[in-house]
């Protein structure tokens, strides 16, 4: 009992308190470190969601500039080269000066095919001289018409002539030393015009077809003479040998070196390597 005097029983509430103070104060603690701990979490979290966004934005934009038109990425320039390589650069200058002649870009586009019902009245003067400039995208060709000698194939290629029939033709068939053939705006070498006439075929005195002689196109079983549209200019000795069944109607005076160059781009199909236009077609008379 002595000593349990000396422990004094007034003590014991404050020895109760400072425990749970202190408890408080480490449940404080800990929970200032839970606290800390979920803030640190959501400051990661938003550095995370930060992250991607950003890396989203560079992604999409990266993915706007490779593929924006006129783009000089890489991946423009692969798409710009494996389109140009289609075409030549031959074939690409051809094109220009057509299009800057007012044709459609590309030769392939068929234009108007206009169809009459019967062949055009006899309208030409056969007294008077007709002379016919081609220009081509690679020159101009110069050609007197013979209304003399073959009245109904020149009025009939006058007409045509007058109604823009054959601006922006190309040369459909072309084979080397043979023919540079054309007129048919469809480009296919099956257009025609609804009508047919009766050309006058050359005598047969060889060559009938000097080189530089125009000359009307027919179907293989049309009889001789027959003709509509599409003609050709003779380019070599091949065409020179040709049998007196084609409308003879004119002859080149100037530019048979455009003939040629047209010729040179042919190939024995008769599709050319570079298909070249007529840009406009004119007469005039004297």
């Amino acid at each position: 009992m002595g000593a349990l005097r000396g422990l004094r029983w007034d003590r014991l509430p404050c020895r109760t308190v400072g425990t749970e103070k202190r408890e408080r104060q480490k449940a404080g603690r800990q929970l200032r470190r839970e606290a800390e701990l979920k803030s640190a979490k959501r400051k990661q979290t938003v550095r995370r969601f930060v992250t991607i966004g950003v890396v989203v934005l560079i992604v999409v934009g990266l993915s706007i500039l490779v593929f924006k038109p006129g783009s000089k990425s890489s991946t423009a320039t692969t798409t710009t080269t494996s389109t140009t390589a289609a075409v030549s650069p031959a074939q690409a200058t051809a094109d220009s000066a057509s299009k800057a002649a007012g044709c459609p870009s590309s030769p392939s586009t068929q234009l108007p095919n206009p169809q009459w019902k019967s062949a055009p009245p006899m309208t030409i003067d056969t007294s008077k001289t007709y002379t016919v400039t081609i220009k081509t995208d690679v020159g101009t060709i110069v050609a007197t018409l013979d209304a003399k000698t073959a009245p109904v194939a020149v009025n009939d290629f006058v007409f045509l002539v007058n109604q823009k029939y054959y601006n922006c033709n190309i040369f459909h068939r072309v084979i080397p030393q043979f023919v540079d053939q054309t007129g048919d705006p469809t480009g296919t070498g099956t257009g025609a015009t609804g009508y047919t006439v009766q050309g006058e075929v050359p005598a047969t005195a060889a060559p009938q077809y000097p080189l530089g002689s125009l000359a009307m196109a027919k179907t293989g079983t049309a009889p001789s003479g027959t003709s509509s549209n599409q003609f050709f200019i003779v380019a070599g000795t091949q065409g020179e040998a040709l049998p007196p069944q084609y409308a003879l109607f004119g002859q080149v005076t100037t530019g048979q070196s455009v003939v040629q160059a047209i010729n040179t781009d042919g190939s024995a199909s008769g599709t050319p390597t570079v298909t070249h236009r007529m840009l406009s077609v004119t007469v005039a008379t004297a």
